[in-house]
């Protein structure tokens, strides 16, 4: 087990990162695949104030986990995603649930938190989308961030950065929604130890990084992400202290504890693709044009040819 002495940071999640929402969500408008509200949440229990929290309902599990194990892996690598947890919701709580949740015998549901981030509003932004598309990629960039950003979804195998996941607080931006990532881990969860699904793990790649592909275009002299991967090693251990407190988190809820193993997994498979992240990198930079793995799906398979008789 990883040792890990002086990161009082990290110290919260000793425990399992399961809350319960306090009141009535308020529902959140706008192009969100998931239903989503805003509202207070705390670890039951505790007298301690609630968190104000953007909660999340996604229909399958492994989704939850993948969130939370991209939250948790961001918090051991320094990185600007905001601290994430469970929450256990009332279903009356959470207004606009999608039938099939409230038909259900449950009076709760787990959904997924993600602690508030408050947008700047001080700022004047363009009103028309590709202004508003190409003033947020621009910022970004322009910040450590922006790098960050892009050898982050990387590393967590992300290809769903777009201009809506990313929240801009006044001072710092922060990448929010890891839905999509590592899409292979879900499918091999129940063979995970065998060697030959551990090598599949860390050769996942993301079809495309859009991040990246931003920041490369915007700063091809200076982005520096190729030097990121080696930096971020120095964190590896603090990472596999979070790996290690998941393997025992309990809460006596079969269906969490479910999702907390799952993010375990998760969070397993993060660490082993880190040592490979500085060749997974090289790969993606190499090649920045049209036809390079920024943008294109996987190449389809060889087609097999039968060799002609001779005449």
């Amino acid at each position: 087990m990883a040792r890990l002495d002086g990161a009082a940071d990290l110290q919260r999640w000793r425990s399992p990162p399961v809350l319960r929402l306090l009141s009535t969500g308020t529902l959140l408008k706008g192009n969100h695949q998931n239903k989503v509200w805003r509202g207070m949440a705390q670890l039951p229990g505790s007298t301690e104030p609630g968190l104000p929290m953007v909660i999340k309902w996604v229909p399958k599990n492994e989704v939850l986990a993948a969130e939370l194990a991209c939250a948790l892996a961001a918090r051991a690598l320094k990185l600007q995603v905001p601290p994430g947890a469970l929450v256990l919701a009332e279903k009356v709580d959470l207004p606009d649930l999608p039938r099939r949740v409230t038909g259900a015998t449950t009076d709760w549901v787990i959904c997924y938190g993600s602690e508030l981030q408050w947008p700047d509003d001080t700022v004047a932004r363009p009103s028309q989308a590709p202004a508003v598309e190409e003033w947020t990629w621009q910022r970004l960039c322009d910040t450590p961030q922006g790098p960050a950003g892009g050898v982050w979804d990387e590393l967590v195998a992300n290809d769903d950065r777009h201009c809506e996941n990313v929240v801009f607080d006044g001072s710092r931006w922060w990448l929010i929604d890891h839905e999509y990532s590592l899409p292979g881990v879900a499918k091999i969860m129940k063979r995970f130890a065998e060697q030959v699904a551990r090598q599949s793990v860390v050769d996942e790649h993301a079809k495309v990084n859009i991040l990246a592909q931003e920041v490369l275009r915007r700063r091809p002299n200076d982005h520096k992400m190729d030097t990121l991967p080696g930096s971020w090693q120095q964190f590896r251990q603090r990472l596999q202290w979070l790996a290690d407190q998941a393997q025992h988190w309990q809460t006596g809820l079969a269906p969490v504890d479910t999702i907390l193993m799952m993010t375990h997994i998760y969070l397993r498979s993060i660490d082993l693709r880190l040592p490979a992240l500085a060749l997974h990198l090289q790969q993606r930079l190499a090649r920045p044009d049209p036809a390079s793995l920024w943008n294109s799906p996987s190449p389809p398979p060889a087609r097999k040819t039968t060799p002609r008789r001779p005449v």
